[in-house]
């Protein structure tokens, strides 16, 4: 179950929640990345027009597939066509960002693995941002935690997906500088985010014993995991490993790292329930 709160209101126009956090979310993911990109190498320039151009790609083919698949409701009411509000397709974000990464990859020479470590952290944090911004409640329960709607308490799912995403980013950086080949660190968020989608699933509402939402979820952690072990590090992994890991990591106590991890976990959940009385 999905339900899109209005944020705030300005003059005529409503921002939802979810276009909102949507956008932050990105805002964060790309500086992050241009951050990294500097690190390995690459033109920030460049990276920031593929950013974009993977945002209104994968915007654009997530919503036009969601309405094919919906065509009948939109038929019936077209002034819903621009809510994306109400609702995405994953599948049709996947296809708009492959078909956008495929050009600029073929075009500009880039290699997917260590492009794939770029995005990787990016991609976690700016999932664990969005996913605070969304109401998709899961099933009736009775934990204090939960979140009323209809004269009943559910599973707050948006906050479970936004905890696995933002751990997920916690391994990802924390990790990085311990990697052993290009790709290594795509792969590990891959893992850890396919993760989060597998034990979400068992709070939805679906009553299938494995759903869709899980079904993806495995065959994203064994994929990880065989592309892992079936990697073969040659001498040139090593090096260029050598030469990211000579940029050293951050200097600051490993304490001080501990607690902005906690502070940022902190904000993520106290923005949500915030945001969770709207509804």
């Amino acid at each position: 179950m999905t339900i899109d709160t209005v944020l705030f209101q300005i003059g005529p126009f409503h921002i939802y929640a979810y276009g909102f956090m949507l956008s932050v979310g990105y805002g964060a993911g790309i500086i992050l990345a241009l951050r990294e990109a500097r690190r390995r190498d690459f033109s920030t320039d460049l990276v920031l027009d593929y950013l974009i151009c993977v945002f209104i790609a994968g915007l654009l083919a997530a919503r036009f597939v969601f309405v094919l698949s919906e065509l009948p409701y939109f038929l019936a009411f077209p002034e819903e066509l621009l809510n994306i509000g109400n609702g995405l397709s994953p599948l049709g974000a996947v296809l708009g960002f492959g078909l956008v990464t495929f050009w600029y990859m073929h075009r500009y020479s880039w290699d997917y693995r260590i492009l794939a470590d770029v995005l990787a952290a990016p991609l976690a944090l700016g999932l664990a941002i969005t996913s605070i911004g969304t109401s998709c409640l899961g099933r009736v329960t009775s934990v204090p935690w939960g979140i009323p709607w209809d004269g009943q308490i559910y599973h707050p799912l948006g906050i479970y997906q936004g905890l696995g995403s933002y751990i997920s980013f916690v391994l990802v950086w924390s990790l990085r500088w311990k990697a052993r080949f290009p790709g290594q660190m795509g792969l590990v968020a891959v893992f850890f985010l396919g993760l989060t989608q597998f034990v979400t699933g068992f709070f939805t509402e679906d009553t299938l014993m494995f759903n869709l939402r899980q079904l993806l979820g495995l065959l994203a952690m064994g994929l990880a995991l065989v592309l892992v072990k079936e990697k073969k590090i040659t001498a040139a992994d090593e090096e260029y490993m050598e030469h990211y890991k000579a940029l050293g990591p951050s200097k600051a106590p490993w304490y001080r790292r501990i607690i902005s991890w906690l502070w940022g976990l902190l904000l993520l959940v106290v923005i949500y329930y915030c945001r969770a009385k709207s509804i």
